[in-house]
């Protein structure tokens, strides 16, 4: 036994379902082991295929461990002071000579956390920046929730062994979250009927009893036809509707027209497969609704979840146990000083860009025009849409600035490249993901040898040399006691009571919404939401269809999933440089086009193409090409490559999935 070792409470910090709670063993500044904190019932002492190579990564020789300059010859290396000298000239030169607003700060989640949001003040004290609204991720399904319910609360994955009927819709547990699949296999074992719904034969399939397969960008016809149907044969909760929900009646009118047949139709799916999945969800309650975020990566993304959402008001499986129409948690809105993370009030100049549409807006803005870009927990030239769009953009622009761990595409492409620290070498806070009510506070694990500082320290560092008065120069204990204040004072508890691990969030339970005390402007729940009527979109949960079909020219959808191994672009710095992409096909498909599995071809659209290798799989559908997003276009991958820039209104969120292909055999 080392009596060396030491066991320090943390928490993984990649923006995913579980947030898992961890267990550190240290030994001389040596992490020894990473296990799940069983402290955290949800998570447990089980960590994902990510969250395994944590220590891959923060020894990887590929790590970036001192500030890098390019000049004309190629990266040079610098010093720390060289280097912020020379990105705080730049910032200041800017200020001097242009609004603020001339420099654009590209984020998003790839570190998540309650410190890494104060680079948000450090823009605003500077004066105001341009900066991101809408979502490459949650941000439909998200606003249609706030629509509904007032915003998004989801019960604790473990309520889902008290479900009678279980429909996992657009998600894939088995690869993406792990954590819920023994509470699955334990409602299953209790007699729980289980279906998924996905274009995709995912693996989650295995654990079902049940596999609908509807047309990409339909499941909003699928679901209002299931909801007239349920209405037709009485299958709701008509004291729920009556003491709840607002805008039943105008609902029923509008959905009466998703007949059986019609909702066939448009969805793909089979009249007696929708009987089935109306009669298990509105015969056997408590039914809970599991919904993935693939549901809303098309154009018509919050309506979709609008209308998956009435299928639990109509039926009265919400605010109960084994209910639920799960989602998305934001659990510690009241509890944060977001005003002290965000400096909103200090701004003296803002303007904002569409994330969906970043590459458009750096080549059209005006008044100012983009002279700086600075990123920070983001790799857009691999992540956003149209990736060669993107990197045609970024080098229209003079100076760019990456904060990252890695080389990634986006570094590559950038003038100044500051490292920065991973999650075990810093302290942060981790709010409640969507699996779970636990906060966590993420100790610092190790101490990076040699040297790297935390962001913290890089915006300190910036704040002192461009002399930015209402950005306090702290440390990270400072800040997230401030942050944490209001929870301080309504709750009594402090950052000393999370620091030993982790806590359930004051007040929440469970079951969402199980005092029925909605946060719409009505106190209930809106089917007919004037919130969404007047911020200009329809009232009701209604079908849009799509606006891309399969056709001659291009006679696939693409679909661009998440893979077990990489949040994201993230892990794929461990993947073999000279490795193509796969795409995935039906066998039959590959036949009939002279494609053979194993073969490199070529996927292409109207805005790119990519080389890949062919894999075959028969879960695939025949009109549905398949490739994991998150491949680095370094290591010849990039598969935003052949998706352009397109977004829903509600939300703002990238349609990712809005697109159509073709195929050719290369090699």
């Amino acid at each position: 036994m080392n009596y060396n070792e030491m066991k320090i409470s943390t928490s993984c910090t990649l923006d995913c379902w579980d947030s898992c709670s961890i267990l550190a063993t240290v030994s001389d500044n040596k992490i020894i082991s990473l296990k799940g904190d069983n402290r955290n019932h949800i998570t447990g002492n089980v960590l994902c295929a990510k969250g395994m190579r944590y220590m891959d990564m923060i020894n990887h020789p590929d790590r970036i461990r001192e500030p890098l300059i390019k000049e004309k010859n190629g990266w040079k290396r610098a010093s720390w002071k060289e280097a912020l000298d020379l990105v705080a000239s730049k910032l200041y030169e800017l200020r001097e000579t242009c609004p603020t607003t001339a420099l654009l700060h590209c984020n998003h989640a790839g570190n998540v956390g309650l410190l890494k949001k104060v680079e948000n003040r450090f823009f605003s004290a500077y004066g105001g920046v341009t900066a991101a609204i809408g979502s490459l991720c949650v941000g439909a399904g998200s606003e249609g929730q706030r629509y509904d319910f007032g915003k998004s609360l989801s019960h604790e994955i473990s309520d889902v062994v008290n479900s009678k009927t279980i429909i996992i819709w657009g998600r894939n547990p088995m690869d993406t979250g792990l954590h819920l699949v023994p509470f699955l296999k334990e409602a299953k074992r209790r007699g729980s009927y289980i279906i998924v719904i996905d274009p995709l034969e995912t693996n989650t399939v295995k654990l079902a009893d049940m596999h609908i397969s509807p047309l990409p960008g339909t499941d909003g016809a699928l679901a209002l036809t299931m909801a007239n149907i349920l209405i037709e044969r009485g299958l709701i909760d008509k004291e729920f509707i009556d003491q709840y929900v607002v805008g039943f009646d105008e609902f029923r009118s509008y959905i009466k027209d998703f007949t059986l047949e019609k909702g066939a139709k448009i969805s793909g799916v089979p009249m007696e497969d929708i009987e089935v999945l109306v009669d298990k969800y509105g015969k056997s309650k408590p039914s809970s609704i599991i919904i993935g975020f693939g549901i809303q990566r098309y154009t018509n993304g919050g309506y979709t979840v609008r209308t998956i959402d009435a299928l639990g008001a109509i039926t009265g499986n919400i605010g109960i146990s084994g209910g639920g129409v799960n989602y998305n948690n934001s659990r510690m809105n009241d509890y944060v000083d977001h005003e002290l993370l965000s400096g909103e009030t200090l701004r003296k100049h803002h303007r904002v860009f569409s994330r969906p549409k970043m590459a458009e807006f750096i080549e059209t803005a005006e008044d100012p025009k983009v002279e700086i870009i600075f990123t920070t927990r983001a790799n857009p030239l691999t992540q956003f849409m149209d990736s060669n769009r993107m990197t045609r953009a970024f080098e229209k622009v003079g100076f760019k600035v990456t904060i990252d761990m890695f080389m990634t595409d986006t570094a590559n492409l950038s003038d100044v490249v500051l490292p920065c620290r991973h999650f075990l070498e810093e302290d942060n806070i981790i709010c409640p993901p969507s699996n779970h009510n636990y906060i966590n506070y993420c100790n610092k694990v190790i101490e990076p040898n040699p040297w790297i500082p935390s962001e913290l320290w890089i915006w300190n560092e910036l704040a002192k040399r461009l002399k930015l008065e209402n950005f306090p120069i702290e440390n990270s204990e400072w800040w997230i006691e401030k942050a944490l204040k209001p929870m301080t004072d309504l709750t009594g508890i402090t950052i000393d009571d999370i620091k030993s691990g982790p806590i359930i969030v004051p007040g929440a339970t469970p079951v969402a919404w199980h005092d029925k005390n909605f946060q719409t402007p009505s106190g209930k729940y809106e089917l007919y939401s004037n919130l969404a009527k007047n911020q200009g979109f329809e009232p009701l949960p209604v079908y849009k269809s799509i606006d891309v079909e399969p056709n001659e020219e291009y006679p696939f959808y693409l679909l661009t999933p998440h893979t077990k191994d990489s949040l994201n672009s993230q892990h794929f710095v461990l993947v073999d440089e000279k490795q193509l992409p796969i795409v995935y096909m039906h066998s039959e498909t590959g036949s009939k086009m002279g494609i053979r599995n194993g073969s490199v071809a070529e996927v292409f659209t109207d805005t790119g193409s990519l080389d890949c290798v062919v894999e075959y799989n028969d879960s695939i559908r025949r009109d549905i090409l398949m490739i994991y997003q998150g491949w680095w276009i370094q290591r010849l991958g990039g598969v935003n490559r052949l998706i352009s820039e397109r977004y829903s209104d509600m939300g703002n969120n990238a349609a990712y999935y809005e697109c159509i292909c073709n195929i050719r055999y290369k090699a």
